[in-house]
This record gives structure tokens, sequence and C-alpha cells, in this order.
């Protein structure tokens, strides 16, 4: 096992999910039809589909500011005709929303819609040291940990079955060329109802924080518990990798599980500018 990570007073910061979350998507940098720019400005992902386009950091000059908003737009512009743009509470300049909203009201090229410095879904923070060693399932279910590249192709096919995707190869790409073990910075598992696999999950570590991604089960198996209890075992690896504690990005659909696991709705002050071309 990995030695025990250091969390300030067991609080998780902003940045350190931040940096979490930036780590996520370098998983998938270099793939072809994707791409990930990471330098001193900021960070942002482009993807035709999945795991998706988003600006994730930010750290302009406040002096030019407003121009470096146009200048990433026009890089972002010649791969995609939307993005989300990220605003997180580390970011820069401090009032990067208002110029946010600025930029779209003058731009010629974009125009802000849908969503503007809302909360991008809901972010939830769970204590480790509450977690319950058992949750309500079925006694034929168990979870086990992908070690190898035959198993971790169980685990593409059902978390592709869960989200309802028929292209998967970014995913596939991404992870095996990371591969597995204890040490890896992905670490996924696959719960079965017997020899039958019904759900899946990857935990993360990074930022100095380990949070849960990609927890996926098929439309028809939902409702018997298997989503919450691959999110549980997960948890459970984090907590004995020495975490105290994790947190988590929720749909709508799936907040009401994981508040049942024990995680708190929780603001990180992270707000969403969703962009699009125009005409």
């Amino acid at each position: 096992m990995q030695a025990v990570h250091s969390q300030t007073l067991g609080v998780i910061s902003p940045r350190s999910v931040q940096e979490n979350f930036i780590a996520y998507f370098r998983i998938f940098a270099g793939l072809p039809h994707i791409h990930f720019v990471e330098e001193a400005s900021g960070a942002w992902i482009v993807s035709q589909g999945a795991p998706g386009s988003q600006v994730i950091k930010t750290n302009f000059a406040p002096a030019s500011a407003a121009e470096q908003i146009d200048e990433t737009l026009r890089r972002v512009g010649q791969c995609t005709d939307t993005i989300d743009w990220m605003v997180w509470s580390d970011d820069q300049p401090a009032n990067l929303g208002e110029l946010l909203a600025k930029a779209g009201a003058a731009s010629r090229e974009w125009m802000l819609y849908g969503k503007i410095g809302g909360e991008p879904g809901t972010w939830l923070v769970i204590d480790l040291e509450s977690l319950a060693e058992r949750v309500p399932v079925a006694d034929d279910f168990h979870v086990e940990q992908v070690r190898d590249a035959e198993q971790f192709e169980v685990w593409v096919d059902i978390n592709a079955r869960g989200f309802g995707s028929t292209d998967y190869s970014a995913f596939r790409a991404a992870y095996l060329r990371h591969g597995f073990g204890d040490n890896a910075q992905a670490i996924h598992f696959v719960g079965y109802l017997l020899d039958q696999p019904v759900t899946s999950s990857t935990l993360l570590i990074a930022g100095g924080n380990a949070s849960a991604y990609n927890i996926s089960t098929p439309m028809e198996l939902r409702g018997q518990g298997y989503g919450s209890a691959v999110t549980h075992a997960t948890l459970l690896a984090a907590r004995q990798q020495g975490f105290s504690h994790s947190w988590i990005w929720s749909s709508l659909l799936g907040k009401s599980v994981y508040q049942k696991l024990g995680f708190v709705i929780t603001d990180f002050g992270i707000r969403e500018y969703q962009w699009k071309k125009r005409g």
C-alpha cells in the first residue's frame, strides 16, 4: 500500500480538487481526437465524445486577462464549437467570472448560453472514518479490483453500458497505457453478482486526495444497490490507502445515492460558464 497522504486538518481544499480533476483529464492527453493543453496560463481539454470539453484551469495576468480569454477561445474554436469554462476559487484573475460574462456579451465569435456562473453539477465530500463497513446489497454481490488487461476489458464493457456509450476507445486506450495495481494513479473496480459483472468504478489518486470517478451501472441493473455498493468499496480502498476524506462530482441522478453513503453537499466555489460559437 502507498504511504499515508497529507490533507491539511483532514479538509479537502478546492485547489487539491482542481489538481485531481486536471489529473483525470491528463490521463487522456495525446490520444487521437483529444486535445489536452496544459501550460502556465491554464489547462483545457477538447474531446468529440467522452471525457468532454472543458477549460479546467485559468491563470491569466489581470492586465491582459480579457485578451487571453479571447485567445483561449480562438484556440479552442479550432477544435470545437462548444466548451464549458470552469472557474475555480484559485483561478486568476479574481474577477475571472465577471470578465467571462463581459466577453460573452462582446464577442463576435462566441456567446454565453445555458448555465452562466452556475455550479457545475453537485460536489460532495465524505469523512471516510464515518463510512459504514457494509451497505445493503445482495449476498451474492462482490467487488474485485482490476489487476490486468483481461479484467480491464470487463470494466470497459460494463462501464460503457452504464453510460450508454458505443465508443469507449478513449477510455480503453487511456487506462491501458496507464497500467494497473495498488500503486497506479487510477485504480478500477468491477462489481459482480455471482460471476456476472453489474457495475464499475475508478478511484483516482491525485492532488493529495482520492476521488471516485466512472461510477456506472447499466440501466436494466439499477435500483438494486450495485452502484452504491461499488462506490462504497471504492471509498474503502481510499481509506485503506490512508485518506481521511474523499469527494465526488455527481449528477443530479446520483446525488441521493451518495448522500445515503454519508456524502455531504459542499460548495467549493466552482462556477461554470458555457460557451458556444455563434452561427
